[in-house]
Formats: C-alpha cells, structure tokens, sequence
C-alpha cells in the first residue's frame, strides 16, 4: 500500500531514538506506549508481557481503571483455546514486508451480533471503538510483548496513523530484540554441569527454554520444529546431563 506523503518521519525518528535509550524489558515496552503519543492520539493503552507458554507475566495499563484492567487480566488469564477470537496463543507471524499491526473495529463487533464475554465485560463498559495493536518478538521471532492503542471516539485511526505505527513498531521490535542478546561469556545455568559439554547448540536452545519453564509443546512452536523433534531433544539432553525429568534437571543445575 503506497505511504501517505504526511508520515512524520522525523517524530518517528525521535520516537525511536528515545525508547532506545531503556534496556530493560519491562520498562523499555511501557516506554515505548507512553511516548507512543507523540505520534499517534488514542485514549487508553495496554501492555501485555508474555512467557514462552503464552501467559501474562506482567502488565500495564493506560489511562484504564484498575477494576476494568483486571476484568481483562481475568479473561485473557483463562483464554487459552487457539479458536478463541482474542486468545493470546493464536498464531502470530512476524513478516517484514507486513508489519505485524493490527486494526480492529470495536464497533462493528459490538454490532455484529456476535456474544464475547470480553466485548461484553470489557470493551462496551469503556466503550471502545477501535484498538491498533502491535507485537514485539522475541529472538526466536515469537511474540513475546502485546502493545494495543485504543480509541473511544468515533473518529478512526486514519491511513497514516496505521502507517505510522507499522514504521515505528518495525523499528521497536528490532530494538526488542537485541535486548536479549546473551553478552559474550556471560555464565549459563548449566555451565559446569558434566555433560553439558557435548549439548548440540540445539539441544542448548531447549534447554534454555525448558529452564524458563516452558512446556514441550511451547519449545516446538517457539523453535518452529514439531513436537517428536522437541521431545527427542529434551531426552538427548536428560541423557547428555544423566538425569530423568524435568524436576530433576532442575535440582541438578541448581545444586552443581
């Protein structure tokens, strides 16, 4: 779709160059929503923080009240069914040539005539009209932190306003990113473990992820391998380190 000659390239330039500023996960995502004003006008914020299996681990909420921030905990803390209109485990695919921005029309759902405990729990009650959300990926290229942008009036995000943020957010992922760059000889939780020596750089990457707790069936979607190679891997490395479950792994890395 051709760019509106009217995109702020120079605000988003600042946009960018202010948010890069925070290191740290948490603070860098709230960063970048508040700032996110700059750019674009919305009337309330949200931002998701998601664990390798698809759950919130922490939030932040704009301009929201705190019952209505909890109703919405409440919901997406029990949306786990990928046939779910807003689950937060459906698939997300992270493409460069499409921003992974997305549009939705609060008022067409509330028209439509379709029933959601979460259009009638959440959004009617703030009356929302639109939300513009975004997400930033991590180093496997999952989605790991949800941004959203939300309008009450009937005025919508504009043309630009959409571009605007698919430029933007393009350049915050990367900056995403590179904030969980490993620092070079920085000391891992198996370092030291015999056996560990002969993990495969694969079988260090489940690893890693099973010490963040991520469950088998996560590690597959995450590593974009299916569930047999991810449970092949899991028994190479319980071999490789002379252990026979997960619990056990864990008492062994914690007591080397």
């Amino acid at each position: 779709m051709p760019q509106p000659d009217n995109i702020p390239w120079e605000s988003i330039s600042d946009y960018v160059l202010a948010c890069g500023t925070v290191r740290e996960p948490y603070r860098f995502s709230v960063n970048a929503l508040r700032r996110m004003r700059s750019l674009v006008r919305f009337d309330g914020g949200v931002v998701l923080m998601l664990d390798g299996n698809r759950k919130i681990v922490r939030s932040y909420f704009s301009n929201i009240p705190k019952r209505m921030s909890s109703l919405y905990l409440e919901y997406f803390s029990r949306s786990t069914d990928d046939n779910e209109l807003f689950a937060l485990n459906q698939s997300v695919d992270e493409c460069p040539e499409q921003p992974s921005v997305r549009l939705i029309n609060w008022h067409e759902q509330v028209h439509s005539g379709q029933s959601d405990p979460f259009i009638e729990a959440y959004i009617k009650p703030l009356g929302l009209k639109q939300s513009l959300s975004f997400w930033l990926n991590d180093l496997h290229d999952n989605p790991a932190t949800a941004i959203s942008l939300d309008r009450t009036d009937v005025e919508p995000f504009s043309p630009t306003d959409i571009q605007t943020v698919e430029v933007a957010s393009a350049h915050l992922n990367n900056l995403y990113k590179n904030l969980f760059v490993r620092p070079q000889g920085q000391v891992r939780i198996w370092d030291g473990v015999r056996g560990a020596e002969r993990l495969s750089p694969r079988e260090q990457e489940v690893l890693e992820l099973l010490c963040q707790g991520v469950k088998p069936t996560n590690i597959a979607r995450i590593l974009f391998i299916s569930q047999g190679t991810a449970n092949k891997h899991i028994g190479h490395i319980y071999q490789k380190l002379g252990v026979g479950s997960r619990q056990e792994l864990l008492v062994r890395l914690l007591g080397k």
